[in-house]
């Protein structure tokens, strides 16, 4: 049963199958509406790389095109942030650094090596799914920064971990000419014209108050060691598959007994409530960002009931 804090009232009005997967499983599902064969269809997809699979179907370079389907509503704070920097190096900066806060099995890493300068990016999924985030990310970015400067920003050299695609001649429109496959980590190079280039966009104001508030949720974000840090990413990983956190479920997660586990934490000085509670207001700030509605991040959290939910929240409000 989820979390309900004793409170039994008016059930959060989301369905968990869907939301878990936020904004780009929303836009992913749009597009297969938009086709014939599968207009109505009532997706009970569990797993983000299905709802890939289903695209790659209709379109197998879905990868790269499916940003030009997204509103600025379905937009990551992040792209937001990109288009607020002064300049191409500085938006290259902010990624990287408040990567964390939009995905905690991606990672985003600035180089300096024999190639250049560039962004490292990482996807721990399986084959095909990495493929497919790996194109939508690096499409995303470059177009955000065509977007931003009113030029056409291309990396001078572009690795990627996948093998060559069916479709790799599509790759020169969004990565440039020089383009690897098979490379030990996924990586975009852009030369010192390119970083130097400001952006149209910027927003120093804008920019302040973001990066203020992502400062104070990355601080929060990392305010975790030992079994503490190991628990709060378990529960980062089931609210994001649509599943209630519990002590026991994660404590299986991590071949313990609930009681092993609770007594760890004890030891770290914090119990398997407050700890939820800070991952709680950690996500809940994270989809407030994103214009979600108080039910949809009700159910996010794993919460059934919405007043539970309100009340929960004045809380973890007073702590965190």
């Amino acid at each position: 049963m989820r979390e309900t804090d004793r409170i039994e009232l008016e059930p959060a009005n989301r369905s968990n199958q869907r939301f878990h997967r936020g904004r780009l499983g929303q836009v992913l599902e749009r597009f297969l509406d938009s086709h014939a064969q599968h207009k109505g269809a009532d997706y009970s997809l569990v797993e983000l790389d299905q709802l890939w699979r289903e695209a790659a179907r209709i379109d197998p370079a879905i990868g790269m095109k499916l940003f030009t389907l997204f509103t600025p509503q379905d937009w990551h704070v992040l792209a937001y942030l990109c288009l607020y920097s002064p300049d191409v190096a500085s938006s290259m900066q902010y990624w990287a650094r408040y990567a964390p806060l939009a995905s905690d099995t991606d990672s985003v890493r600035l180089v300096n090596d024999e190639n250049g300068f560039g962004l490292e990016l990482g996807i721990d999924a399986p084959g095909e799914l990495r493929r497919y985030l790996t194109e939508h990310y690096g499409a995303m970015y470059i177009t955000l920064l065509q977007r931003g400067t009113g030029q056409e920003v291309c990396p001078v050299l572009a690795k990627f971990t996948h093998s060559r695609p069916s479709y790799y001649k599509q790759y020169a429109q969004s990565f440039g000419e020089r383009i690897e496959f098979d490379c030990p980590a996924n990586c975009f190079y852009f030369d010192s014209r390119s970083l130097g280039l400001p952006m149209l966009t910027r927003h120093n104001g804008m920019l302040e108050l973001l990066t203020q508030e992502l400062d104070r949720r990355i601080a929060v974000y990392r305010n975790f060691s030992g079994w503490a840090a190991k628990v709060a990413a378990g529960a980062r990983r089931a609210m994001s598959r649509g599943e209630p956190p519990t002590l026991e479920n994660l404590a299986e997660t991590l071949h313990q007994t609930p009681r092993t586990l609770r007594r760890r934490l004890e030891e770290q000085g914090t119990t398997f409530r407050q700890l939820l509670d800070q991952v709680r207001a950690e996500v809940e700030l994270h989809l407030e960002l994103q214009g979600e509605s108080r039910a949809e991040i009700a159910d996010q959290l794993g919460y059934n009931d919405l007043t539970a939910y309100l009340h929960a929240r004045n809380r973890w409000r007073v702590k965190v």
